[in-house]
């Protein structure tokens, strides 16, 4: 993933993301990282989109920690992008080019966390987040 196709506020989502896990102890930055990282980016597109669909953003954020606190916790090595997250920034690739967009942003990477094929899809689903309702809450906020 080439960084300079990525929004600056998914670049911060990134790298916070890749913190977050060595806080944690965790060499793997995974897409529980990342998702955990965008509902709290304050002014990001995400947290906007979420409130428009409803979510309880409070229950969503303990919850995506609780995914993130679960996680392997490794000692010493480098950090690295685990599976989970490459397959969130393919993804996210692939919504930024179906929505003919230039670079790939934050809203793309929610809704490829929203994909069936996702760890994250069933408990955004909880939330009432699908595919279908994060788009709608885009076009309205585009």
């Amino acid at each position: 993933m080439n960084p300079d196709k990525m929004t600056h506020k998914a670049q911060e989502a990134l790298q916070e993301a890749q913190r977050q896990a060595l806080a944690n102890g965790q060499q793997s930055v995974e897409s529980w990282h990342l998702l955990s990282v965008l509902v709290e980016q304050a002014d990001g597109v995400v947290r906007p989109l979420l409130d428009k669909i409803g979510v309880d953003i409070a229950a969503l954020s303990t919850e995506l920690s609780a995914k993130v606190q679960s996680l392997p916790k490794v000692q010493g090595g480098q950090p690295y992008v685990g599976a989970t997250l490459s397959g969130l920034l393919t993804g996210g690739q692939t919504h930024a080019d179906r929505l003919q967009d230039d670079y790939l942003s934050t809203e793309h990477l929610l809704l490829a966390a929203c994909a069936e094929q996702a760890p994250s899809a069933a408990v955004l689903r909880r939330y009432g987040v699908t595919q279908d309702s994060a788009l709608q809450a885009l076009e309205s906020v585009r």
